[in-house]
């Protein structure tokens, strides 16, 4: 019974593919930009970033992200158009948060009326 208990205890506490965490944050509406219109996500299994245009306005998308509190900003931008994405791949500190945001961008000029909340996700993998 000890070694089965043992077993399953090891089993909860090692990191797998599937106890990736995601944290995504979208872009606000403002004047003709419609809710959504941009969104990043980050992915910690990986160090997956990806930021996307959702909607046929015209607009790029600029999404920003950091490893920690005081961490250098980086930012990452898709003016490919509707329906596209830019991906890239980063290494963060596993024992840092890391903090994502999103703006919509037009004309070189970041709206940031549109621009989301940042929304934060632990590097490393959950207990």
């Amino acid at each position: 019974m000890g070694v089965a208990s043992a077993v399953g205890a090891a089993l909860l506490c090692t990191a797998s593919p599937a106890s990736a965490q995601m944290v995504d944050a979208v872009t606000e509406p403002s004047g003709s930009f419609i809710y959504q219109a941009g969104s990043i996500y980050y992915e910690s299994y990986g160090d997956h970033f990806g930021v996307c245009d959702n909607d046929s306005d015209g607009a790029g998308v600029l999404g920003c992200w950091k490893a920690g509190s005081d961490g250098t900003v980086h930012t990452i931008y898709d003016g490919k158009g509707v329906g596209e994405c830019a991906y890239e791949d980063h290494n963060v500190p596993e024992t840092s948060y890391v903090y994502i945001k999103v703006c919509l961008r037009d004309d070189g000029v970041v709206l940031t009326a549109t621009c989301s909340g940042r929304e934060k996700q632990y590097a490393g993998s959950p207990l």
